[in-house]
């Protein structure tokens, strides 16, 4: 049955509270389901997910409710309304940092564009999407100068994915090894066009600029999630 929901509450885009709240009005239905109490609100709870008792209770493997038009085709997902969306990915604070030097193979040294970002301020949140339900690690910034302009032009909102590793040609956010505070640090937020052992290599487009940071000048890279990936196109 926790399957079944679970299919269910993916195919609508809804939470359990979202969910719970459209069947009896109360918010934690489905989380008393789960831990194996009160079943006894099978049917409105059937209802709220737009489906029947007995797709829920696994006696039929159609999760039409009697009654529709084409039983034989599944439920087409629903899109979210924006109030449908919990409003709670963090925007962290940014700024334009003072410009920093780095070594670049062809050019020599060359001046890149730097932001400060600070984790311990949330300017902001961002209504989290279906496709980031269970992504709780997932945060934004807003960009601060227009060095990857025009990917990304000044104040562009941009989200960020911590855990899944960058590939070449993505678009990234570097953690400089230039201060100890906790929240504050120094980042770069550049293309990724090569990656080795010894080195990382980063382009910026204006000015344009390629160059390269040794494991020692980083701590972290995080990659920039592409739109459609967050939407779940």
């Amino acid at each position: 049955m926790v399957d079944r929901i679970d299919a269910r509450l993916q195919a609508l885009g809804i939470s359990d509270r979202k969910a719970s709240l459209r069947a009896i009005n109360k918010p934690d239905l489905i989380r008393d389901i789960r831990r194996g109490k009160n079943r006894s609100e099978l049917s409105a709870l059937a209802r709220a997910l737009e489906t029947s008792v007995d797709y829920l209770e696994g006696l039929t493997d159609n999760p039409a409710r009697p009654g529709a038009v084409d039983q034989s085709q599944p439920a087409a997902p629903t899109i979210p309304k924006p109030d449908e969306m919990e409003r709670d990915i963090p925007v962290f604070g940014t700024a334009l940092g003072a410009e920093v030097t780095y070594w670049s193979e062809h050019d020599g040294d060359v001046a890149v564009e730097q932001t400060d970002l600070n984790t311990g301020e949330v300017i902001d949140y961002f209504r989290r999407p279906p496709a980031l339900r269970d992504r709780r690690d997932v945060y934004m910034l807003y960009t601060a100068g227009s060095s990857m302009a025009p990917a990304f032009e000044e104040g562009s909102p941009i989200p960020v994915d911590p855990k899944r590793p960058p590939t070449i040609g993505s678009y990234v956010v570097v953690y400089l090894r230039d201060r100890d505070d906790e929240f504050a640090a120094g980042v770069l937020i550049k293309r990724l066009v090569k990656r080795s052992a010894s080195f990382i290599e980063l382009q910026q487009f204006n000015p344009p600029a390629t160059f390269r940071l040794e494991p020692r000048q980083y701590r972290a890279v995080h990659r920039v999630m592409p739109w459609e990936e967050v939407l779940g196109v």
